[in-house]
């Protein structure tokens, strides 16, 4: 019988849906660099403030102190430096400059030098009692864009850890999909070709079944033609069936003798030959052939007949009925 799995050439596939985790994974990249660019820029705007607010309240500080320590005519170099030796951030540079004379050399400069950008000084007239005073701070570039960068980390890190991880439960979506799709495939094939099996056992079936009407018809033609009486009975000696010929030969109906003894049928001083024919067929399981009467549908009439016993064995279950065959013999005398 022909085998349902077919032979497939092996050809590279891709998994269906791949365009899926790719939109995903641009999408992801696109959305991380603007949810980065924005955060960046508002961490920039916070230092910026913070910044602002520093450089205030620096400017406060020496208003609030400046006055007293003026006041006593005490040396500006004396007491700026520990004015801002702790409120002064190491991020910030500070310079203070005085207004009364042009010169450039500064009254305190405290972190003004190495990496300042200048282009984001603030600048601070103070007047702290009778002086005139500017007061200029410098940010450094860590103050401003380590704030943004940490930011911009912080969001290309989760926004590409999101991106990687959607894109590979997709990737693996689609893997199961393509398995899928090959189970699909494969079940159809068989689909296929187990209904191309089921057409051909139904063809054979409808052959077998064409061919077992021709034998049944030959066999009954045959018995017809013969003449003899077919019957088959159970390991007790019941008819199980019975021919249409017992109607010619004794008269009898053969749905009246369904399930009756066939012994019934023989001749009473016929009966003990009969029950040996049947014990010798059972011993030998050979054809045993009995000459011996039967009765008609009138009872004073008797058929002699050639009676033909065949014992039927099962494997499992040992002796399971009879099959004889009863042929008219004008020849033989009724007892």
């Amino acid at each position: 019988m022909e085998s349902s799995k077919l032979l497939v050439p092996w050809k590279p596939v891709l998994w269906p849906g791949l365009w899926v985790p790719l939109v995903i994974l641009l999408s992801g990249l696109i959305a991380t660099g603007m949810a980065a660019s924005i955060e960046s820029n508002r961490a920039r705007d916070l230092a910026q403030a913070r910044y602002h607010a520093q450089h205030q309240a620096l400017v406060n500080l020496l208003l609030a102190r400046a006055p007293a320590m003026t006041s006593e005519k005490s040396p500006s170099l004396d007491w700026l430096p520990s004015l801002f030796e702790e409120a002064l951030p190491p991020t910030i540079g500070l310079r203070i400059d005085t207004l009364d004379r042009h010169t450039k050399k500064p009254l305190l400069e405290i972190h003004a030098n190495g990496a300042i950008n200048p282009a984001l000084a603030l600048r601070t007239k103070v007047n702290p009692g009778d002086v005139r005073w500017m007061l200029t701070t410098v940010p450094s570039s860590r103050l401003l864009e380590e704030a943004a960068y940490q930011a911009r980390i912080t969001v290309w890190t989760t926004g590409l850890a999101l991106s990687a991880l959607a894109t590979l439960l997709t990737l693996v979506l689609c893997r199961r999909l393509y398995i899928q799709s090959l189970q699909v495939i494969d079940l159809d094939r068989r689909q296929a070709g187990s209904d191309k099996q089921i057409n051909n056992l139904q063809v054979e079936k409808t052959i077998l079944r064409q061919a077992l009407n021709d034998s049944e018809l030959r066999s009954r033609d045959l018995v017809a033609l013969s003449g003899a009486m077919i019957c088959e009975l159970d390991e007790y000696g019941k008819i199980g069936f019975i021919s249409p010929q017992i109607a010619d030969t004794l008269d009898l109906a053969p749905t009246d003798m369904i399930d009756q003894p066939f012994e019934i049928l023989v001749a009473p001083s016929s009966r003990e030959n009969f029950r040996l024919a049947l014990n010798a067929s059972r011993t030998d399981y050979t054809i045993q052939r009995i000459d011996l009467p039967l009765l008609h549908r009138n009872t004073d009439t008797q058929v002699p007949v050639i009676l033909r016993v065949r014992a039927l064995r099962d494997t499992l279950h040992g002796l399971i009925g009879y099959r004889l065959s009863a042929l008219p013999a004008p020849a033989i005398l009724a007892g």
